[in-house]
Protein backbone atom coordinates (compact mmCIF):
# COMPACT_ATOMS: atom_id res chain seq x y z
CA UNK A 1 0.00 0.00 0.00
CA UNK A 2 1.18 3.69 -1.26
CA UNK A 3 0.61 5.91 2.15
CA UNK A 4 2.19 9.11 1.43
CA UNK A 5 2.15 10.55 5.17
CA UNK A 6 2.65 9.97 8.80
CA UNK A 7 0.77 12.70 10.84
CA UNK A 8 1.28 11.08 14.61
CA UNK A 9 4.80 10.95 15.60
CA UNK A 10 6.51 12.31 19.05
CA UNK A 11 9.89 13.62 19.67
CA UNK A 12 12.01 14.66 22.82
CA UNK A 13 10.28 18.12 22.68
CA UNK A 14 7.79 16.70 25.26
CA UNK A 15 10.23 14.53 27.60
CA UNK A 16 10.93 16.20 30.31
CA UNK A 17 14.08 16.45 32.43
CA UNK A 18 13.11 14.39 35.10
CA UNK A 19 12.01 11.40 33.22
CA UNK A 20 14.73 11.26 30.64
CA UNK A 21 14.40 7.68 29.65
CA UNK A 22 10.25 7.88 28.98
CA UNK A 23 8.74 8.87 26.02
CA UNK A 24 10.02 9.64 23.03
CA UNK A 25 13.54 8.97 21.77
CA UNK A 26 13.78 11.21 18.20
CA UNK A 27 14.69 14.73 17.85
CA UNK A 28 12.70 16.86 15.86
CA UNK A 29 15.54 16.50 12.87
CA UNK A 30 15.62 12.63 13.65
CA UNK A 31 11.97 12.31 12.87
CA UNK A 32 11.94 14.60 9.83
CA UNK A 33 14.92 12.86 8.42
CA UNK A 34 13.43 9.51 8.61
CA UNK A 35 10.04 10.50 6.76
CA UNK A 36 12.12 12.08 4.17
CA UNK A 37 14.29 9.05 3.42
CA UNK A 38 11.01 7.31 3.41
CA UNK A 39 9.86 9.08 0.86
CA UNK A 40 7.01 10.20 2.62
CA UNK A 41 5.05 13.19 0.93
CA UNK A 42 3.94 14.65 4.45
CA UNK A 43 4.67 14.24 7.53
CA UNK A 44 3.85 15.89 11.21
CA UNK A 45 5.39 16.25 14.59
CA UNK A 46 2.02 16.09 17.24
CA UNK A 47 3.88 15.87 20.49
CA UNK A 48 1.44 15.81 23.44
CA UNK A 49 -0.76 18.78 24.50
CA UNK A 50 0.03 21.31 27.66
CA UNK A 51 -2.11 19.44 30.10
CA UNK A 52 -0.56 16.27 29.99
CA UNK A 53 0.82 15.32 33.31
CA UNK A 54 4.48 14.67 32.52
CA UNK A 55 4.52 14.71 28.78
CA UNK A 56 3.72 17.58 28.17
CA UNK A 57 4.93 20.21 25.44
CA UNK A 58 5.64 23.92 26.27
CA UNK A 59 3.88 26.57 25.54
CA UNK A 60 6.66 29.01 25.44
CA UNK A 61 9.02 26.67 22.73
CA UNK A 62 6.41 26.95 20.29
CA UNK A 63 7.65 29.93 18.33
CA UNK A 64 11.30 28.52 17.82
CA UNK A 65 9.75 24.86 17.18
CA UNK A 66 7.92 25.85 14.70
CA UNK A 67 11.17 27.81 13.34
CA UNK A 68 13.05 25.02 13.03
CA UNK A 69 10.39 22.55 11.74
CA UNK A 70 10.68 25.40 8.61
CA UNK A 71 14.07 25.03 8.45
CA UNK A 72 14.06 20.92 8.64
CA UNK A 73 11.86 20.93 6.01
CA UNK A 74 13.66 22.71 3.73
CA UNK A 75 16.41 20.62 4.58
CA UNK A 76 14.85 17.47 4.08
CA UNK A 77 12.60 18.72 0.88
CA UNK A 78 9.12 17.54 3.26
CA UNK A 79 5.94 19.16 4.20
CA UNK A 80 6.17 18.79 7.80
CA UNK A 81 3.61 20.17 9.93
CA UNK A 82 3.62 21.72 13.47
CA UNK A 83 1.00 19.96 14.92
CA UNK A 84 -0.18 19.13 18.96
CA UNK A 85 -2.04 15.73 19.96
CA UNK A 86 -3.71 17.77 22.10
CA UNK A 87 -6.43 15.94 25.32
CA UNK A 88 -10.05 15.88 26.04
CA UNK A 89 -10.52 17.45 29.37
CA UNK A 90 -14.00 18.14 30.34
CA UNK A 91 -17.73 16.57 29.13
CA UNK A 92 -17.90 20.45 28.42
CA UNK A 93 -15.51 19.89 25.28
CA UNK A 94 -12.45 21.60 26.50
CA UNK A 95 -9.36 20.25 25.16
CA UNK A 96 -5.50 21.91 25.85
CA UNK A 97 -4.85 24.29 23.04
CA UNK A 98 -5.84 28.24 22.66
CA UNK A 99 -6.37 30.49 20.03
CA UNK A 100 -3.31 31.73 20.80
CA UNK A 101 -1.49 28.32 20.33
CA UNK A 102 -2.74 28.24 16.57
CA UNK A 103 -0.59 31.10 15.86
CA UNK A 104 1.89 28.52 15.62
CA UNK A 105 0.31 24.99 14.99
CA UNK A 106 -0.95 23.74 11.77
CA UNK A 107 -3.19 20.78 12.76
CA UNK A 108 -4.53 19.46 15.55
CA UNK A 109 -4.82 16.34 16.85
CA UNK A 110 -6.77 15.31 20.03
CA UNK A 111 -7.62 12.23 21.85
CA UNK A 112 -8.03 10.55 25.33
CA UNK A 113 -4.90 10.50 27.90
CA UNK A 114 -5.63 9.21 31.00
CA UNK A 115 -2.67 11.21 32.48
CA UNK A 116 -4.00 14.35 31.51
CA UNK A 117 -5.04 17.00 33.85
CA UNK A 118 -9.30 17.40 33.77
CA UNK A 119 -10.94 20.84 33.67
CA UNK A 120 -12.62 20.51 36.96
CA UNK A 121 -12.71 18.03 39.88
CA UNK A 122 -15.99 16.66 38.46
CA UNK A 123 -14.42 15.73 35.24
CA UNK A 124 -11.93 14.31 37.21
CA UNK A 125 -14.37 11.89 39.50
CA UNK A 126 -16.74 11.58 36.50
CA UNK A 127 -14.63 10.71 33.94
CA UNK A 128 -11.04 10.22 33.93
CA UNK A 129 -11.05 7.92 37.00
CA UNK A 130 -14.27 5.91 36.18
CA UNK A 131 -12.32 4.80 32.94
CA UNK A 132 -9.23 3.63 35.01
CA UNK A 133 -11.85 1.10 36.31
CA UNK A 134 -13.90 0.48 33.02
CA UNK A 135 -10.67 -0.79 31.65
CA UNK A 136 -10.91 -3.86 34.04
CA UNK A 137 -14.45 -3.87 34.75
CA UNK A 138 -16.46 -2.62 31.90
CA UNK A 139 -18.26 0.45 30.93
CA UNK A 140 -21.76 2.15 32.32
CA UNK A 141 -23.92 3.45 30.01
CA UNK A 142 -23.61 6.58 32.23
CA UNK A 143 -20.31 6.61 31.32
CA UNK A 144 -20.13 5.67 27.92
CA UNK A 145 -22.49 8.86 27.43
CA UNK A 146 -20.25 11.14 29.55
CA UNK A 147 -17.20 10.00 27.25
CA UNK A 148 -19.28 10.38 23.91
CA UNK A 149 -20.55 13.77 25.40
CA UNK A 150 -17.23 15.12 25.79
CA UNK A 151 -16.24 13.95 22.66
CA UNK A 152 -18.79 15.26 20.37
CA UNK A 153 -18.63 18.87 22.47
CA UNK A 154 -14.95 18.86 21.95
CA UNK A 155 -15.92 18.47 17.85
CA UNK A 156 -18.42 21.23 18.20
CA UNK A 157 -16.00 23.77 20.19
CA UNK A 158 -13.08 23.23 18.60
CA UNK A 159 -11.37 22.54 15.09
CA UNK A 160 -10.18 19.31 15.93
CA UNK A 161 -8.28 17.85 12.50
CA UNK A 162 -7.87 13.91 13.17
CA UNK A 163 -9.55 12.03 16.78
CA UNK A 164 -6.65 9.80 17.79
CA UNK A 165 -6.60 6.31 18.80
CA UNK A 166 -10.67 6.71 19.43
CA UNK A 167 -11.64 3.79 22.13
CA UNK A 168 -8.15 3.33 23.71
CA UNK A 169 -8.48 3.56 27.63
CA UNK A 170 -11.89 4.86 26.95
CA UNK A 171 -14.45 3.33 25.11
CA UNK A 172 -17.60 5.64 23.97
CA UNK A 173 -20.57 5.52 21.49
CA UNK A 174 -18.22 5.33 17.64
CA UNK A 175 -21.81 5.97 15.88
CA UNK A 176 -22.68 9.36 17.81
CA UNK A 177 -18.29 10.43 17.49
CA UNK A 178 -18.60 9.52 13.77
CA UNK A 179 -21.95 11.49 12.98
CA UNK A 180 -20.35 14.46 14.57
CA UNK A 181 -16.58 14.07 12.96
CA UNK A 182 -17.93 13.51 9.57
CA UNK A 183 -20.66 16.99 10.15
CA UNK A 184 -17.19 18.79 11.27
CA UNK A 185 -14.96 17.36 8.60
CA UNK A 186 -12.82 15.55 11.39
CA UNK A 187 -10.89 12.65 10.78
CA UNK A 188 -10.75 9.11 12.43
CA UNK A 189 -7.48 7.69 12.92
CA UNK A 190 -5.91 3.95 12.57
CA UNK A 191 -3.29 4.00 14.86
CA UNK A 192 -0.57 1.30 14.21
CA UNK A 193 -0.37 1.06 17.95
CA UNK A 194 -3.36 1.67 20.05
CA UNK A 195 -6.21 0.42 17.01
CA UNK A 196 -9.72 -0.73 18.98
CA UNK A 197 -11.99 -1.37 16.33
CA UNK A 198 -14.06 -4.20 15.97
CA UNK A 199 -15.58 -5.38 12.45
CA UNK A 200 -19.01 -4.20 13.82
CA UNK A 201 -17.58 -0.46 14.40
CA UNK A 202 -15.69 -0.26 11.06
CA UNK A 203 -18.61 -1.26 9.40
CA UNK A 204 -20.79 1.51 11.25
CA UNK A 205 -18.19 4.04 10.68
CA UNK A 206 -17.92 3.80 6.82
CA UNK A 207 -21.93 3.36 6.57
CA UNK A 208 -21.69 6.78 8.19
CA UNK A 209 -19.17 8.36 6.08
CA UNK A 210 -15.98 8.39 8.03
CA UNK A 211 -13.12 9.20 6.87
CA UNK A 212 -9.77 7.46 8.42
CA UNK A 213 -6.24 8.68 8.37
CA UNK A 214 -3.62 5.89 9.52
CA UNK A 215 -1.12 7.16 11.31
CA UNK A 216 2.45 5.43 13.32
CA UNK A 217 1.92 7.43 16.64
CA UNK A 218 5.71 6.78 16.80
CA UNK A 219 7.57 7.47 19.82
CA UNK A 220 10.84 6.25 17.94
CA UNK A 221 12.30 7.57 14.66
CA UNK A 222 12.52 3.82 12.93
CA UNK A 223 8.42 3.90 13.52
CA UNK A 224 7.44 6.52 10.99
CA UNK A 225 5.85 5.23 8.60
CA UNK A 226 5.74 1.70 9.48
CA UNK A 227 2.03 0.58 8.93
CA UNK A 228 1.45 -3.36 8.98
CA UNK A 229 -1.13 -3.75 11.84
CA UNK A 230 -3.33 -1.42 9.77
CA UNK A 231 -2.67 -2.74 6.55
CA UNK A 232 -3.98 -5.95 7.44
CA UNK A 233 -6.37 -4.34 8.77
CA UNK A 234 -7.77 -2.39 6.26
CA UNK A 235 -7.21 -5.44 3.92
CA UNK A 236 -9.19 -7.48 6.64
CA UNK A 237 -12.36 -5.33 7.18
CA UNK A 238 -12.22 -4.17 3.26
CA UNK A 239 -11.92 -1.29 3.87
CA UNK A 240 -12.04 1.33 0.95
CA UNK A 241 -8.93 2.67 -0.23
CA UNK A 242 -10.73 6.19 -1.02
CA UNK A 243 -12.06 6.32 2.52
CA UNK A 244 -8.22 6.47 3.93
CA UNK A 245 -7.40 10.25 3.27
CA UNK A 246 -3.28 9.42 3.59
CA UNK A 247 -3.59 6.24 1.04
CA UNK A 248 -2.54 7.48 -2.57
CA UNK A 249 -3.70 11.05 -1.54
CA UNK A 250 -2.91 13.87 0.79
CA UNK A 251 -5.82 15.30 3.09
CA UNK A 252 -6.96 18.91 3.09
CA UNK A 253 -7.04 19.74 6.83
CA UNK A 254 -9.51 21.84 8.77
CA UNK A 255 -6.99 24.34 10.48
CA UNK A 256 -4.70 24.29 7.37
CA UNK A 257 -7.55 25.09 5.56
CA UNK A 258 -8.89 27.99 7.31
CA UNK A 259 -5.66 29.10 8.35
CA UNK A 260 -5.05 29.81 4.23
CA UNK A 261 -8.81 31.38 3.94
CA UNK A 262 -7.75 33.58 7.04
CA UNK A 263 -4.47 35.13 5.10
CA UNK A 264 -6.19 35.92 1.86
Amino acid sequence: MNFLADYHTHTIFSRKPFLPFLHAKGSLEDNIKTASKLGLKEMAITDHGFNHKYFACSRKNLKTTKQEILRLSQKYNIKVYFGVEANFLSQDGTIDVTKKDMEYLDIVLCGYHKLAKPKTLRDKFKIFVPNIFANHFGTSKKLLQRNTEMIVNALDKNNIDIITHPNNKMRCDLAAVTKKAVEKGTLIELNEKHCCFTENEIKTMLTLGAKFVVDSDAHKPEKIGKFKKMENLIQKYNIPEDRIVNLNSLPEFINVKRNSQNKS
